[in-house]
């Protein structure tokens, strides 16, 4: 056996050390079976031996276990079924709420739509209105000028006749002195000429 160098230390330790070498080997090895059972990692479970063969009735006990294996899977299968049934109800329900909610939009849309358009609609029939309110003052305008331009002839005729030496004179200026001033007559627009015409 070959020679250490040096001088050999001994095995022993303070108790203060001890403990705390076996506390960080506690904490490190629970460190290390969160970890597994996190990642799932299972401990080596022994196989179940199952029942001996000197077992009285072993047949109908194997049976029995095996239904209750059943039912136990039926169970499971049931409940699986149950709650994907219940996840697309609610998904149908969810789709048709959403469904109503954009008729509903819609609706309302086309209503404003056609609120907008019915206050549009009354507003150009306003405007019409007041148009064909203008063009009748209008009308009525041209009949006044027409009533004033048969008075202004009947005027002119009666000047005439009184005075033979107004033939320089303007028409339409009275010369008298008691008359009063004549009013200036506006011009026939071209409705009223077009319905003057022969």
């Amino acid at each position: 056996m070959a020679k250490l160098l040096g001088k050999k230390t001994s095995g022993r330790q303070r108790t203060a050390l001890k403990y705390n070498i076996g506390k960080r080997v506690r904490e490190h090895r629970r460190r290390v079976k969160k970890e597994a059972k996190k990642q799932g990692v299972k401990k080596f479970q022994k196989k179940d031996p199952g029942i001996p063969n000197s077992w009285p009735f072993k047949a109908q006990l194997l049976a029995q276990l095996e239904r209750e294996r059943k039912e136990k899977e039926d169970a499971i299968a049931k409940q699986r079924q149950e709650s994907r049934q219940r996840a697309k109800d609610a998904q149908k329900q969810e789709a048709q709420m959403r469904a109503q909610e954009i008729a509903d939009r819609e609706r309302q849309k086309r209503e404003r739509q056609q609120k907008a358009a019915a206050k549009a609609k009354a507003k150009s029939k306003d405007v019409e209105m007041e148009d064909d309110d203008d063009d009748d003052s209008d009308l009525s305008d041209v009949e006044e000028g027409e009533e004033e331009d048969d008075d202004m002839e009947d005027d002119e005729e009666e000047d005439e006749g009184e005075e033979d030496d107004a033939d320089d004179a303007d028409p339409l200026i009275c010369h008298d002195a008691e008359a009063p001033p004549l009013s200036i007559v506006p011009l026939p627009t071209s409705q009223w000429l077009l319905s003057q015409a022969p």
